[in-house]
């Protein structure tokens, strides 16, 4: 208690009311002049059980007596009724073990695949809670199928309009944890109309709860929502044909430069002449004009 600039030293005695389930506290201070036009201040903290059901709505009421005989009045007696929340700990987030890549080919858009995306929910807080885990994946894109999704978990999950799913936990308990695995078939027909040689599949998960009851602790509502990626990439597959017509045509071209490249060096010039004079050259003249010698003089007789 506060008065002005100066700090009262007050005795407080908390003791429960049996007959209405209440507890009164009273706090008295002796010789005390509570001069005319002056003000105290009461600052009360509460010391509240984490287990404690409080209900959801908590009265408080205060009344000031003093010894001098000052008749009890409406101005003597306050109360207030406050709404009470309960603070939880609740978090959700990707579990490691999901489908985190998938390749197709042009050919296999037709095709579908198994794709599996799993969450994983806790409760870190002191209090057993009723949530909703609710998912939101894509289904389908301008008509064409993209994701035929289930979910693997005992609880009481529906479908809202092809695109939310919503799963009811009546009482999710201290310490509890719990997966969510979203499974189906995957089709690629979808990917051809986003123009994109990459694509990202997301999902994501919230946990949901009556929020006039409860409330998560201040600076983990981050907690409160997730996200699973699985990234889809599109190959080529080169035909085996093209392969063999394209390595046939670049032998040619190949065998056509070589050709050329001798042909400038001369190596076909000489038969090209004579074929063009139409006389075959003489085995032994050749043989002579090849290998004509003269005898050195000092051999000479």
């Amino acid at each position: 208690m506060r008065r002005g600039q100066h700090s009262l030293q007050l005795m407080c005695d908390s003791t429960p009311d049996r007959s209405q389930g209440l507890w009164s506290t009273s706090c008295s201070s002796r010789h005390v002049i509570f001069r005319g036009g002056s003000q105290m201040t009461f600052l009360v903290t509460f010391d509240v059980s984490p287990k404690a059901e409080l209900g959801d709505r908590l009265l408080l009421r205060a009344k000031v007596s003093s010894e001098n005989g000052v008749p009890e009045t409406k101005d003597t007696t306050f109360q207030l009724e406050i709404p009470v929340k309960y603070a939880v700990y609740a978090v959700i987030s990707s579990h490691d073990q999901f489908t985190k890549y998938l390749n197709f080919s042009t050919s296999e858009k037709e095709r579908t695949s198994v794709v599996e995306h799993r969450f994983q929910v806790n409760n870190l807080g002191q209090r057993d809670m009723p949530v909703s885990i609710n998912f939101w994946v894509p289904i389908e894109l301008k008509g064409d199928a993209v994701w035929t999704v289930m979910v693997s978990h005992p609880q009481d999950c529906s479908i809202a309009d092809c695109l939310h799913l919503r799963c009811d936990v009546p009482s999710l308990g201290i310490q509890d944890e719990l997966d969510f695995i979203l499974k189906g078939n995957l089709s690629f027909g979808w990917i051809s109309q986003t123009l994109q040689k990459k694509v990202s599949l997301l999902s994501e998960a919230e946990i949901t709860f009556n929020t006039s009851v409860y409330s998560q602790l201040p600076g983990q509502e981050a907690f409160l929502r997730a996200q699973v990626e699985t990234m889809l990439e599109e190959y080529v597959v080169y035909e085996p044909i093209f392969l063999v017509a394209g390595s046939s045509v670049g032998g040619l071209l190949l065998l056509a430069l070589i050709t050329a490249a001798l042909y400038k060096l001369g190596f076909f010039k000489r038969q090209y002449k004579e074929m063009l004079d139409g006389k075959p050259a003489d085995a032994d003249t050749a043989s002579q004009a090849d290998f004509n010698c003269e005898t050195p003089p000092h051999l000479t007789s």
